[in-house]
């Protein structure tokens, strides 16, 4: 995991982009915590730093999938055959 840290923060030197500590603090729990939504990955980041906002969570994700460290996962929802159908009011 180390590794991957000073590998990420030398793809960011490389392409011209600024290593600060709330994009070190963000990598950090993104590693640590690799299944984890991007709100889920901001609560622990306010956590540890008040400074952290969403929209750096979301940039900094983005980043990250545009270098091709972390991909995009959807969830597919599927409706319950056994649950009753709902009812409208007409």
């Amino acid at each position: 995991m180390k590794y991957l840290f000073k590998e990420i923060l030398a793809s960011f030197r490389e392409h011209g982009m600024r290593v600060t500590s709330q994009r070190k603090r963000l990598v950090s729990i993104i590693l640590q915590n690799p299944d984890l939504s991007p709100k889920e990955i901001f609560y622990i980041a306010q956590k540890k730093d008040s400074s952290i906002g969403r929209a750096t969570v979301y940039r900094l994700i983005r980043l990250l999938q545009e270098l091709g460290y972390i991909g995009r996962h959807y969830i597919k929802i599927v409706p319950n055959r056994n649950a009753p159908a709902a009812s409208f009011p007409t």
